[in-house]
């Protein structure tokens, strides 16, 4: 695995954040990316139970049944990335060593963890403790953020996710992810490119 290449980097499914006029969360669904390298088929994140006949669909449209993802990765714990975790049955799940909401997950305890040659996953807390993000090398660096940038806003704003831990710190991985990505898959939104000045 550690020579393998990436041969596509694909949404399957943006995300989703609603929020009344006072700022509070009506519906959230993360973003499912799929990763393709060599002979592994790679989810980052899974979204809510109820969107899994959309996820299945576009499984379907990559030529891929559940039995074809062989890795799972979890941005963070939450419940609205982690909803389909258990239809993939055969997939080996990784996450941070903080997640405790995962049964079976193979705890990544030191960062930065390189899962391939091209895919990296760095720690990047704030919005919770447990989160990571994925690096993907691939035409150019991909950053698979989770809620570490849950929406471009944050970027544009430089503003931490609303929901957080730790604000100083969240800018802190913001900035972090931001000085190597050039292509940010947000955890609640459409992909977005990072304008360097």
């Amino acid at each position: 695995m550690k020579n393998s290449k990436v041969q596509l980097i694909k949404v399957l499914k943006p995300g989703l954040l609603i929020r009344s006029e006072r700022g509070a969360i009506l519906d959230a669904r993360s973003t499912v990316t799929l990763i393709q390298e060599s002979d592994y088929n790679i989810l980052v994140d899974t979204s809510l139970r109820r969107d899994r006949e959309i996820i299945l669909k576009a499984l379907n449209e990559q030529g891929l049944a559940l039995e074809d993802i062989n890795i799972i990765i979890y941005t963070h714990c939450h419940k609205d990335h982690i909803g389909n975790n258990k239809i993939f049955r055969k997939a080996r799940v990784y996450g941070h060593f903080a997640c405790e909401r995962v049964p079976n997950l193979i705890k990544i305890n030191s960062f930065p963890f390189a899962l391939t040659r091209n895919i990296e996953i760095i720690e990047t807390p704030g919005h919770s403790w447990d989160s990571i993000t994925v690096l993907v090398k691939f035409e150019k660096i991909y950053a698979i953020t989770g809620d570490a940038i849950p929406i471009k806003g944050n970027y544009d704003n430089w503003i931490p996710p609303i929901v957080h831990v730790d604000a100083e710190l969240a800018l802190e991985s913001m900035k972090q992810i931001v000085q190597v990505a050039d292509i940010i898959i947000p955890g609640h939104e459409a992909p977005f490119e990072i304008e360097r000045k």
